[in-house]
Formats: structure tokens, C-alpha cells, sequence
């Protein structure tokens, strides 16, 4: 299950950053009901040099809180 939480955070952040530039607004009230929403969110903090290392604990994170 954590590589599918893992393959669909980056699937909504590669969307964000490629598919939706310019219209991020647009992004955001697509996925606002999204259940990882905020995790993808969160991960905007950090570069494309980072999130490789980011991403799978932001992913624990969020299957702590769940």
C-alpha cells in the first residue's frame, strides 16, 4: 500500500508542476477533497533535488495519521 500512496503523491505533483502550470488554482480545486491533498501540498516545500527523499516520509507521516 505504501507504494501506491507513494506512486499517487508524485503522480499529483508531477500534475501540479506540469500539467497544471499557470493554473495551479485549478489543480488545487480538483485534488482539494483528495486524500493526500495535503501531503502533496506539504511536499511543495521542497525541491525536485529533495522530494525523492521527502516524498516517502512525508507518505509515513501521513499513514501515521490516518
Amino acid at each position: 500500500m505504501k507504494d501506491t500512496l507513494l506512486k499517487e503523491a508524485y503522480k499529483l505533483r508531477f500534475e501540479y508542476f506540469n500539467l497544471y502550470e499557470t493554473k495551479q488554482n485549478r489543480w488545487h480545486e480538483k485534488y482539494k477533497n483528495h486524500k493526500l491533498y495535503e501531503t502533496v501540498k506539504h511536499s511543495f516545500k521542497y525541491d525536485y533535488k529533495q522530494i525523492g527523499q521527502m516524498m516517502p516520509k512525508l507518505i509515513e507521516e501521513y499513514k501515521i495519521s490516518q
